[in-house]
């Protein structure tokens, strides 16, 4: 049975915390792909960022040709909105009842995993790979049918400081990879 972790989110922009996240979890659990997931934006989030799905689809592709084992999955873009993650992933296990998935988050996420649509019944759905970040506590309110916690690597990188440093033009380059940076100034986003 092939192994995939759903690495889901935004992206906007991925960096080289999404990376990260992405290779550890594979590493850490022997999964044989990373389908990277994006969303539309989330029913919980506050979003301030006028980045289009299409751009942000375009650079998830980028992150995707970093590695072999790496996949776009449009899925939960396709389907109607408001998309929740419980919905999304209860589909995706019926349409591809052959496939052993893990849904991949960083702690900040499951600092706030409470407030997620159906949480609990997802948290039972399938195994939970968590990879902690800086000032994140990896406590868990609720209980899972397995959660892996990865704390040997941990970095502060986020999308929304991102966006702020590209705004007031003080971005750390190196915090993306140099297709997504290349773009990112080529469309002139988040200026």
């Amino acid at each position: 049975m092939k192994k995939v972790g759903l690495l889901g989110g935004t992206f906007d922009p991925p960096h080289i915390g999404h990376l990260v996240m992405a290779e550890e979890a594979r590493l850490e659990k022997s999964l044989d792909e990373i389908w990277w997931m994006p969303n539309p934006f989330p029913p919980h989030k506050e979003i301030n960022s006028a980045t289009s799905e299409e751009n942000r689809l375009d650079l998830v592709k980028k992150m995707v040709d970093c590695h072999p084992s790496f996949r776009l999955c449009t899925f939960e873009m396709e389907r109607p909105c408001p998309s929740y993650t419980t919905d999304t992933v209860k589909a995706l296990m019926e349409e591809m009842p052959t496939i052993q998935f893990s849904f991949i988050m960083g702690g900040d996420s499951l600092e706030n995993f409470h407030k997620w649509y159906k949480y609990e019944e997802l948290s039972e759905l399938l195994p939970f790979i968590v990879v902690a970040r800086p000032g994140y506590r990896p406590t868990h309110p609720t209980s899972f049918r397995e959660l892996t916690i990865i704390n040997n690597i941990k970095l502060d990188v986020s999308s929304t400081e991102i966006r702020h440093k590209i705004k007031i033009g003080a971005l750390n380059r190196f915090l993306l990879t140099d297709a997504v940076y290349d773009y990112i100034r080529e469309y002139r986003l988040y200026e």
